[in-house]
Order: structure tokens, then C-alpha cells, then sequence
């Protein structure tokens, strides 16, 4: 048992390759091909927990990289090009991969578990889902004329989700409540600028991840050991520049 446990994340990794591949190959099929591959993904995961930690403790460090999967497969509706199908690809197997990994270590093999790896990666699957859930509902809402407020509805629960779970190990319960809070207010922020800024989908997405990955940094200066002052000012200049480069060199339309 424990050899085919210790094969699933490169199983796993390899099943999302040939499931996006599939779907791409049968597109009028979507989603019911990729959906799959997003399933089996937290099947595996329960399954290398199970009996060894808590399924609400496997649950919330896979979140994140479940959603940043489902974006993944969300964003392959509109992925036109070969290029943006290969990256769909490669970070759906990727992210698979590693956080699967992670677990596999962390649940068997703690000493070779790198300290607040799942974490990381959790952070690190931020902005990734952002950009393609955002980009893909702007899409969605340019060519097909969905619902505005399907957008902003999907953002503000993106950034709930994303914001519960990856939260400080140590904080308390109503303090990652709060936080929850502000990423669903910071989601409701990016869906309604999806909404109001003129810009192309790539654009869109970056402004997004952009927004959510701000409000997840600032979270960091609210326990202990706190960034300095000037780290702070530092990161934050830096932060407005970038935007305002992103917006003042973007293609309004």
C-alpha cells in the first residue's frame, strides 16, 4: 500500500496531463473530461492522509492548490493558442506534483519535509488563480456575455477560499476570520474591476493577481515576527509602481 501511495503524485501528475489532453482533443465535450483529473485530485490527497492526520487538516493545505487546478481547467475553455494549452498543462501537473509531494513527506517522512513547504506552495497558488480565474471570467464575459455578476460572484469566493486556507499556522480562529473577510472584499474588488477597466484578458487577470497577492502580503505584517516599517514602505512603493506600469503600458480598448 504504501509503494502505490508513494507512486500518486507522479500518477497523479501524469492523469491530469493525459485528462487536459483529452479534453482539449474532444473540446466539445467540456468540461466533463478535465473535471476528472480536478477530482482525482483531492481523492489522492485524502487518500495519503488518511488514518495519519486529519481530513480537515489534508482538506485545508490542498485547497489552494485545488483551486489554482480548477482555475487551470477553467482557463482551458478559452486557451486558444498551443503555447497557453502546454503552460495550462504543465502547471496543472506541476502543482499536482509538488503539493502531493509535500503531503507524501509531511504525513510519512516528516524529516525530509521542508519547514512550511505546503504553505509556500498555498501562497505561491495565489496569484497563479487569480490571473487565470479573472482573465478566463473577462473572456467569458466579453465573447459571451455571461452575467457581470457571475464575475464578481466567482472572485469574491475565490478570495475567501484562497484567504482561509492559507492562513498563519499560529493565528486564531477569528483572526483568520478576518481575513477571510477582507479576501472575499479584495475578490469583490478584482470582479468589479474586471467589470470597469477597458483592458484585454491578460491584463485583466494581472490586476487581479495583483490585488490579491497585495492584500496576502499585507497579511503578513499582522503577526509576529512583523516585517519592518521600512520593508513595508519599500514593498509598497515598489507595488504602486508596478501597477501603475502595468495599467500605463496596458492596450486600453
Amino acid at each position: 500500500m504504501i509503494i502505490l501511495l508513494r507512486l500518486l503524485p507522479i500518477l497523479v501528475a501524469a492523469l491530469q496531463v493525459a485528462f487536459f489532453l483529452i479534453q482539449m482533443r474532444y473540446a466539445q465535450t467540456y468540461p466533463w473530461v478535465v473535471i476528472w483529473g480536478v477530482l482525482i485530485f483531492p481523492l489522492a490527497a485524502l487518500a495519503i492522509g488518511r488514518g495519519r492526520i486529519r481530513t480537515a487538516h489534508v482538506l485545508e493545505k490542498m485547497t489552494a492548490p485545488l483551486v489554482l487546478l480548477v482555475s487551470l481547467a477553467f482557463a482551458l475553455l478559452l486557451a486558444e493558442t498551443m503555447a497557453a494549452q502546454i503552460v495550462i498543462i504543465a502547471l496543472a501537473a506541476t502543482v499536482c506534483f509538488l503539493s502531493l509531494e509535500l503531503l507524501f513527506f509531511l504525513v510519512f517522512n516528516p524529516a525530509r519535509y521542508p519547514v512550511n513547504a505546503l504553505s509556500r506552495l498555498n501562497l505561491a497558488c495565489v496569484p497563479l488563480a487569480a490571473w487565470y480565474a479573472a482573465s478566463t471570467f473577462n473572456g467569458l464575459l466579453s465573447f459571451l456575455q455571461v452575467e457581470k455578476l457571475y464575475l464578481v460572484a466567482g472572485m469574491v469566493a475565490l478570495g475567501a477560499i484562497l484567504f482561509c486556507t492559507t492562513g498563519h499556522a499560529g493565528a486564531e480562529r477569528k483572526h483568520n476570520l478576518v481575513w477571510t473577510m477582507v479576501g472575499a472584499m479584495a475578490g469583490a474588488h478584482a470582479g468589479l474591476l474586471g467589470i470597469w477597466l477597458p483592458v484585454s484578458m491578460p491584463v485583466q487577470g494581472a490586476v487581479a493577481a495583483f490585488i490579491l497577492s497585495a492584500v496576502l502580503r499585507a497579511r503578513r505584517f499582522s503577526h509576529d515576527p512583523k516585517p519592518s516599517p521600512r520593508q513595508a514602505w519599500i514593498e509598497g512603493t515598489i507595488a504602486a509602481a508596478l501597477l501603475v506600469v502595468l495599467l500605463g503600458t496596458a492596450k486600453w480598448l
